[in-house]
């Protein structure tokens, strides 16, 4: 380990023989994440653009139809199919027309190229759609969400983002993997409302930000847990609707930012 001018360590790597050159490598060997614009739609309305994972798309597009507040329920979608764009693929969610007329009136008014889709909001009322307190709820105890996390560390993740879904035991009732971390959270919030069993916390393999705290909130969850930290936003949105949060400082230390105390 050397050091730099400052006193702060400098990494050291197992050879100095410079750069893997891979430039020549073809985008079919590439072991890397997939990653296609997902364009989710209400019958014939096409609602957002998502760059996403293309796998699992029925969860998906469940989960973020419900977090923005498009559905209410999973049984107001009929039916979910899934057809090929140009450069990526159309999910279409059958809805009846008055949910697809009122959704629409409420869209995004710019196109959005996030994975949560927040940035294309037209007014910062839109951000803080569905927010409401939670009501006092003991958070994960902290044996439990350590059993989560042990999970979390066994799941092959390689570039994506993993939300696990967590009973009250810390075992994994729904698995969310997604190139973007609000993408995860929504395939397990999607998952839930198909098997009908809520979790008691997610578990999310990044940091928090607002929209994280949002979709929990919506989705009537009590317990976010991420392993980085989470902004000043997100944490005080968090003590105002009640939600435990806590951040696993990678795992080394469980610090409850918001909430009750299990």
């Amino acid at each position: 380990m050397t050091t730099s001018p400052q006193g702060a360590a400098a990494p050291t790597f197992e050879d100095d023989a410079g750069y893997d050159d891979q430039r020549a490598c073809s985008l079919q060997a590439f072991d890397g994440p997939r990653e296609l614009p997902i364009t989710l739609a209400l019958n014939d309305t096409p609602m957002a653009t998502l760059l996403a994972t293309p796998e699992a798309l029925e969860a998906l597009a469940l989960g973020h139809a419900f977090t923005a507040g498009w559905v209410r329920r999973a049984e107001q979608v009929e039916a979910i199919a899934v057809s090929n764009l140009r450069h990526g693929l159309l999910v279409r969610l059958t809805v009846a027309e008055r949910l697809a007329r009122q959704a629409a009136r409420h869209a995004p008014r710019e196109a959005s190229v996030s994975s949560c889709g927040a940035c294309g909001a037209a007014e910062e009322a839109q951000l803080m759609a569905g927010l409401v307190r939670l009501g006092a709820h003991p958070a994960l105890a902290s044996d439990a969400l350590r059993r989560g996390l042990a999970a979390l560390e066994r799941q092959p993740r390689r570039g994506q983002h993993c939300a696990l879904g967590l009973d009250a035991t810390g075992d994994v009732i729904a698995l969310g993997m997604d190139i973007g971390r609000h993408n995860a959270l929504d395939r397990v919030i999607g998952e839930s409302l198909r098997s009908g069993r809520r979790p008691e916390a997610v578990l999310v393999s990044s940091r928090c930000s607002l929209e994280l705290v949002q979709k929990t909130v919506r989705a009537g969850i009590p317990t976010l847990a991420t392993l980085s930290l989470p902004s000043a936003l997100a944490v005080e949105i968090a003590r105002a609707c009640d939600l435990n949060l806590v951040c696993c400082h990678r795992g080394r230390r469980l610090a409850l930012l918001s909430g009750q105390p299990a």
